[in-house]
């Protein structure tokens, strides 16, 4: 078979964008409800830490680890499975960037009010089957009726799995991929401003 054409070219994308969405989701869930159920975040609240300046901070260490996840199963991909990097690796940092920083966003949303790790276990669990059984992780959402492609397409594991099989396996650059970009924005900064006001410290 050609490069490209076969099933692990098409599964590896979609293992990349599951690892970003999980670890995103569960490393800040975990990390800001943690500190709630230890009262540190009572004691932020008496500093001149801004809220936003708090929550953006959990989403930009995120993206310390990002280049870490991304690139080791990259690098496992293409030199122990022959799988296909034909976007080129500027413009695949630029699409796990733009989807860490949308599961970031949404993290933070879950986050924003749980008191406790089952709390917010819970609700991460009500978030993250969909995307693992609907987004096109192992088996493609096309699959699924016609009536339910909108509501896929509009799930920020699709958007961001759409763009990494496009980038890598067809080599599509970033302007052809604007719409899933688009999708991944938004889902970054929408939860981002809702967390934002409804996020309390204690």
């Amino acid at each position: 078979m050609p490069p490209g054409s076969r099933y692990i070219d098409w599964v590896v994308p979609g293992l990349i964008g599951l690892n970003i969405m999980s670890t995103g989701l569960w490393s800040i869930g975990f990390s800001i409800v943690n500190a709630r159920t230890r009262k540190l975040l009572k004691r932020l609240v008496a500093t001149p830490m801004r809220r936003s300046h708090f929550l953006l901070s959990h989403v930009l260490a995120r993206l310390v680890f990002l280049a870490l996840e991304v690139g080791l199963l990259v690098a496992f991909g293409t030199l122990a499975l022959g799988t296909t990097l034909n976007g080129g690796l500027p413009s695949l940092a630029v699409v796990c960037l733009v989807g860490a920083l949308s599961f970031g966003g949404l993290g933070l949303l879950v986050a924003s009010r749980a008191k406790t790790i089952e709390a917010v276990s819970g609700w991460l669990n009500v978030v993250m089957p969909p995307m693992w059984l609907l987004s096109g992780v192992f088996f493609s959402s096309e699959n699924f009726p016609a009536a339910m492609q909108p509501a896929i397409s509009a799930l920020p594991l699709t958007a961001l799995n759409d763009a990494l099989r496009a980038n890598m396996i067809d080599g599509l650059g970033l302007a052809a991929l604007w719409p899933q970009l688009a999708v991944l924005a938004c889902w970054g900064i929408v939860p981002f401003a809702v967390a934002m006001r409804i996020f309390r410290w204690r």
